[in-house]
């Protein structure tokens, strides 16, 4: 009996320093963390592309990423990636932000018009001009002309001519008995110039624009428009369950989308919005 549990016992004791001896012979692999800056140039489900130096590099990210700030880098902006190799695929542990946030939208006065002339205050000398009366405001409950009519110029209004009526001539009355009575004609009033204009109803059909996101919120996109001869100008697009994105995703801050939009009580309510680039 003793002599079977001591010959299980040796084996055991052997295979145990067996397995010791081979933990201890194997070289220990470390754990290495490689960094590198870049600029982003394309997401994707799983991955990230970021370019250095001339070169693309595809990263793949996925839960165990850690991103500061708490949010996904946008295209165009400067990251710094901590990555393992693993296999040969670049994983990324940490992906951080080192471009500034996006300013806020502010709002600003229109710009003057074109056709106004600016001189500096000391280049002529003062000449003495008559004071004119200051016109007043005209208070009334119609509009006066030069405001209701669009087609209103300065001068006195031409006077029509009326047709002259030609002289009457006699005419035997006919016999009553022969001659049916004629009906009586009642002439038809002409319009006066007192009525009314009808008011101008919201235009509710749908319009387009196209621009860069400059800023992004859960119920906005503010985006900026940049017309061909004018300054660059901020618009505000509401966006809501009822808004079709192109692809399934908000856009990201600087990228050009191509927004198709409603017009309500002075809003801007967007319906479609597609990623142009």
């Amino acid at each position: 009996m003793f002599g079977k549990y001591s010959v299980a016992a040796r084996v055991a004791i052997v295979f145990a320093a067996l397995i010791i001896v081979c933990l201890a012979g194997s070289p220990v692999e470390a754990y290495r963390v490689c960094t590198f800056k870049g600029t982003v140039v394309d997401h994707g489900w799983r991955s990230m592309s970021v370019k250095s130096n001339g070169q693309c590099a595809e990263v793949n990210v996925g839960w165990r990423t850690r991103y500061i700030p708490n949010r996904r880098p946008c295209l165009g902006e400067r990251v710094a990636v901590d990555f393992v190799l693993e296999d040969g695929f670049m994983k990324a542990t940490k992906v951080v932000s080192l471009s500034p946030l996006p300013p806020s939208s502010q709002c600003y006065p229109p710009p003057p018009p074109s056709g106004a002339t600016c001189t500096t205050i000391g280049d002529e000398a003062p000449t003495a001009t008559d004071s004119c009366p200051t016109p007043r405001a005209i208070c009334s409950t119609k509009p006066p002309s030069y405001v209701s009519d669009p087609s209103w110029s300065p001068g006195p209004k031409p006077v029509e001519s009326k047709p002259s009526k030609p002289a009457a001539t006699q005419k035997t009355a006919p016999d009553k008995k022969d001659v049916a009575k004629a009906p009586v004609t009642r002439p038809v009033p002409e319009p006066t110039q007192d009525t009314k204009e009808p008011v101008p109803t919201e235009d509710k059909k749908s319009k387009s624009l196209s621009g860069e996101v400059v800023a992004s919120s859960p119920k906005s996109l503010s985006l900026r428009v940049v017309d061909e001869g004018e300054s660059a100008e901020v618009i505000n697009i509401k966006v809501g369950l009822k808004t079709k994105f192109i692809p399934f995703r908000r856009p990201a801050v600087g990228e050009k989308v191509k927004v198709d939009y409603r017009q309500e009580n002075g809003d801007k309510f967007g319906y479609t919005v597609q990623v142009v680039q």
